[in-house]
């Protein structure tokens, strides 16, 4: 009767281990993916916020009419537009350095 009880204790205590670890292995799986949707959801809201931010600065009527006038090159009345030419690049000559005095007479000779 007691090698009965033994077993039966044996397996019940394998059951309950068994359960534990499926359990905690379980738990650790579940815990990783909150810990990736949250960063998936803040990662999606800082987007929002500056996709809002976007919006409001474009909806901005001076905002507006500062990037119609960029693009299109429009002035307002009694203003004067001021061009500037691009600076050309000053071409620089490469001279080479001259030979010593020796060498030149060394090929005027040989």
């Amino acid at each position: 009767m007691k090698f009965i009880r033994k077993i039966v204790f044996f397996l019940l205590l394998l059951f309950f281990f068994s359960s534990l670890t499926k359990n905690l292995f379980d738990y650790k799986s579940k815990v990783s993916f909150y810990q990736s949707y949250l960063r998936d959801y803040e990662n999606e809201k800082k987007k929002n916020i500056t996709l809002k931010t976007q919006l409001l600065k474009k909806s901005d009527f001076n905002e507006v009419e500062k990037t119609i006038r960029n693009k299109l090159n429009l002035l307002k009345e009694d203003e004067v537009a001021i061009i500037l030419p691009q600076p050309t690049p000053t071409p620089i000559i490469i001279t080479p350095t001259p030979l010593p005095n020796w060498q030149r007479w060394k090929q005027v000779f040989f």
